[in-house]
């Protein structure tokens, strides 16, 4: 079971992308996701400016964690430590 993503957890995400990578790791195993050994990816999404975050679950009950800006969808770290970039994004 996942724990509750508040939104301090998830502020604890985006502070930790400026940081070092072990702490990256950690608050994306607190949040339920399996961090992949190149962290760039999400650390280039996460330092964006005036960028958001939330969390959701998928079909299969897995955390998923929206990136946001302007409360905009622009890509979702999945479950597995991959980042899905929203389509209206990479328009």
């Amino acid at each position: 079971m996942l724990r509750i993503a508040t939104p301090d957890v998830l502020d604890r995400l985006t502070m930790a992308a400026f940081d070092v990578d072990r702490e990256l790791d950690m608050a994306l195993v607190r949040l339920g996701i399996l961090p992949p050994l190149d962290l760039s990816v999400i650390r280039s999404w996460l330092t964006l400016d005036g960028v958001g975050t939330r969390a959701r679950t998928n079909a299969d009950g897995h955390r998923v964690i929206d990136v946001l800006i302007e409360r905009r969808v622009v890509a979702s770290i999945q479950p597995d430590g991959s980042v899905a970039v929203a389509l209206a994004a990479s328009a």
